[in-house]
């Protein structure tokens, strides 16, 4: 016998706003389709409908009967979220799932051994509780009876007797045309029992083919292959606030508890965080985004919170953030074997952090590892974001190699008087140097980029002093300096 789940979340407008906000719950919450002002009630919490809000109703009359209710539009993101959730779970249950509407996944449960259904239906509820996810659980012999089941569930409902289950349901309940139920109606029929009392022939030949579809589902008879959907791999979350935020306190609080979900799907998923891609929607504005390149990837919900924390803090903007986006890259974690003598950093994460400090401190764009550019400007260098997966790669010593006396460069180089005699330095000054020069090797001239704007040249003079110490002069346009100083064993 073929066994089939249907997974329903009900009220589930409401339970996609308040997933994040399991704290209002009890407050008289509406949630409106249309706008805030004149939108109709989708669904409302337990508070709002004991004060007669109902469904359906307008912003304005359901104000009127609860003034203290708060009124919510639904959110299209949080939705999609959700939507993905319940998919995402489905879909480790089985192999086999249908996206049948709104809140609502059917599971085919014929590669699921074969077990005490009840029992499996609260486990099943347990995953979705942890996700703070409130659902109703079905099973039954064909798809439209588990997903009928689904919505009586209180919370797993396992359906063994179909006829008996069927006959005290409303024809109402049921997914039929309206006109085909206003028949039935004014035939007397209100249940499906009464309805599969008839013969399946007559009321195909007096009512159309709708009828014995009708008929069958009735009887508990209905059979049909799902609608076959694969869950898409996405780790993000959403959010949208009530009003614009002021402060960095609740934006914080809330990518906590984002961080919280996806580290615990991560974990049932043996994966770990890569990358953090942040979405702050502003009130009247872009959007503001910023990826977040873990240093080591972790599963860690403190350094993560660090990492967002460091940057939030120092976050200018010019609009109010209304609502915050969070997704998340995984990878498998890793294990890394490093060569005899290298060795990682301790805590690469908590490095990341330092970085992203001074980064607050100096500037983006001002932090990183020097990579040496290929020209031969001195000093010609740019900064480029460490790589902490990857060991640094040792050069290997050259095997033949001609060096000269190591020069010790002074940084920033002083400012220098030098005075000239037949072309050549005879006297330099300056605040750490002084002296006659004796002896000079140059010039040696060099330029580059003489094709746009970023065009340099200088000249440069090897010196000796009355005192022997060694050094390099500079020259750039007409200005000289000292660059450095060279080891000399004769100093």
């Amino acid at each position: 016998m073929s066994w089939y789940a249907a997974i329903l979340l009900p009220q589930f407008p409401l339970q996609a706003v308040l997933r994040l906000r399991e704290e209002r719950q009890v407050e008289p919450i509406a949630v409106v389709e249309g706008g805030t002002e004149k939108g109709r009630v989708l669904e409302m919490t337990g508070t709002a409908a004991a004060s007669g809000v109902l469904r359906g109703m307008a912003s304005t009359q359901a104000l009127a009967r609860c003034p203290a209710l708060r009124i919510w539009p639904r959110s299209a993101a949080q939705e999609q979220i959700v939507s993905a959730l319940l998919l995402e779970v489905a879909g480790t249950l089985s192999p086999l799932i249908e996206a049948t509407g709104e809140g609502l996944c059917l599971v085919d449960l014929r590669l699921v051994k074969e077990c005490d259904w009840r029992e499996w239906g609260h486990r099943v509820l347990e995953r979705f509780t942890s996700l703070q996810l409130r659902v109703r659980i079905g099973v039954a012999s064909n798809p439209d009876l588990a997903a009928l089941a689904a919505t009586r569930a209180e919370p797993v409902l396992v359906v063994q007797h179909p006829g008996t289950f069927l006959a005290d349901v409303a024809v109402a309940e049921v997914d039929a045309p309206p006109d085909l139920i206003a028949v039935l109606r004014d035939w007397g029929i209100g249940h499906l029992g009464d309805l599969a009392r008839l013969s399946r022939g007559e009321v195909i030949e007096r009512l159309g083919p709708e009828a014995g579809t009708l008929w069958e589902r009735a009887a508990g008879r209905a059979q049909r292959e799902l609608r076959l959907v694969r869950p898409s791999e996405i780790f993000a979350e959403a959010f949208d606030f009530e009003q614009p935020i002021d402060t960095i306190e609740p934006l914080l609080f809330i990518l906590r508890r984002q961080l919280d979900q996806l580290a615990l799907r991560l974990r049932e998923a043996y994966r770990v965080v890569a990358q953090m891609t942040l979405t702050l929607l502003l009130e009247g504005g872009a959007p503001y985004e910023r990826v977040f390149t873990i240093p080591t990837p972790t599963g860690d919900v403190e350094v993560l919170c660090r990492i967002l924390h460091t940057h939030l803090e120092s976050l200018r903007l010019e609009q109010q953030p209304i609502g915050v986006r969070l997704l998340i890259t995984p990878v498998i974690a890793d294990s890394q074997q490093f060569h005899l003598f290298e060795s990682p950093l301790r805590d690469p994460n908590r490095f990341g952090e330092t970085l992203g400090r001074l980064k607050a401190l100096v500037g983006d764009g001002q932090v990183g590892v020097v990579q040496l550019e290929d020209t031969h400007r001195p000093d010609g260098f740019h900064l480029v974001p460490p790589h902490f997966e990857k060991p640094g790669v040792r050069e290997e010593p050259a095997t033949s190699r001609t060096l000269g006396l190591p020069l010790q460069r002074f940084r920033p180089p002083f400012p220098a008087q030098v005075h000239m005699r037949r072309r050549m330095p005879a006297m330099v000054f300056s605040e750490k140097v002084c002296g006659e020069i004796v002896d000079v090797s140059g010039p040696y001239r060099g330029s580059g980029h003489w094709w746009d704007r970023g065009a340099w040249s200088i000249e440069e003079w090897d010196i000796a002093l009355d005192n022997g110490a060694l050094y390099r002069l500079s020259k750039h346009q007409d200005s000289w300096f000292v660059e450095g100083c060279y080891d000399s064993p004769v100093r």
